[in-house]
């Protein structure tokens, strides 16, 4: 069981799920409305709990009765509690999501006490990654917190996964601390200065390629993912599921990751695994409420080819 600190942001999100994605200045009614826990953060250490991890969420939660409530939903999911830090100049933040019948979504974040989980602070969660095998991080945190953790965590021989959502262009500094990018089509675009189109995947996954990272994944939605290390390059197919929701399935792939890796290198096993966590994750409503369980996985593993 690999011990995972996930260090990340926390939303409540607020969906409204829709014929279809409005246009810009347009009102689409009829909406159905729900309220769940969210944040990529949130999202991605609730899954790398329910399949298997030994997990600790280094958070920041606000100053309203959110805070206590996503407290009481980590612990019940089994997860470390002890470096959530409690800002009480702000509010939790929170996500404003849209999500079509066709499971295509659309989400404004309002990062509130997410952005005040400052660098200073990664000295007080020190001894969690200490004490861990694998460090995940995503970007709705402050870029200099991702920065200093994967530094830290890179010097004392924890591997780093970092899924660059929402994109931005990292420096050289910060890819050389990471063991694993994971990222879609578009946010690859976004790092490697080659916006996606439609036709140029693989001079994007060339120029990622040449950061020097040893392991990056490309996802690309129902076209499966691509997975490239310093000797291969491999195209993992899409599991044929009926998608309804896709607003947690890319921090599904990456808490199943984290759990399953072993060694240096992805493999295609760990692929596959977490390409099927994804999909049964789509196959539901919501965020945190679609992350299937570790035995789940397994029953789909067994009985669902690629």
């Amino acid at each position: 069981m690999n011990k995972i600190v996930v260090v990340g942001s926390t939303n409540i999100d607020m969906m409204a799920k829709v014929h279809r994605l409005p246009e810009c200045g347009e009102t689409v009614g009829g909406a159905e409305f729900s309220q769940a826990i969210g944040g990529k953060g949130m999202n991605q250490a609730i899954a790398a709990a329910r399949l298997g991890g030994e997990v600790t969420f280094v958070t920041s939660l606000g100053n309203d009765h959110y805070a206590d409530m996503l407290k009481d939903q980590l612990r019940k999911e089994g997860i470390s509690t002890d470096y959530v830090h409690d800002d009480a100049d702000n509010p939790t933040g929170m996500a404003l999501i849209y999500v079509s019948h066709a499971g295509d979504n659309c989400i404004a974040v309002a990062p509130g006490a997410n952005g005040t989980l400052h660098p200073e602070l990664v000295n007080t969660f020190e001894p969690a990654i200490a004490n861990s095998d694998v460090v995940v991080m995503q970007a709705e945190i402050p870029i200099e917190t991702i920065r200093s953790t994967a530094r830290r965590a890179h010097d004392l021989g924890k591997k780093v996964i970092l899924n660059l959502a929402p994109a931005f262009v990292a420096d050289s500094d910060l890819l050389s601390t990471v063991d694993v990018l994971v990222v879609n089509e578009v946010e690859g675009g976004v790092l490697s200065g080659l916006p996606y189109d439609n036709s140029n995947l693989d001079s994007i996954i060339e120029r990622l390629r040449r950061t020097g990272i040893p392991n990056i994944i490309v996802t690309v939605g129902k076209d499966g993912a691509h997975l490239v290390t310093p000797t291969d390059h491999i195209h993992v197919s899409s599991y044929d599921v009926e998608a309804i929701d896709t607003v947690a399935a890319g921090d599904t792939f990456c808490g199943a990751l984290a759990v399953c890796i072993k060694g240096d290198y992805v493999t295609l096993h760990d692929m596959q695994y977490a390409s099927a966590a994804s999909a049964i994750a789509v196959t539901r409503q919501g965020a945190t409420t679609s992350i299937p369980q570790a035995a789940e996985v397994e029953e789909f593993l067994a009985n669902i080819p690629v």
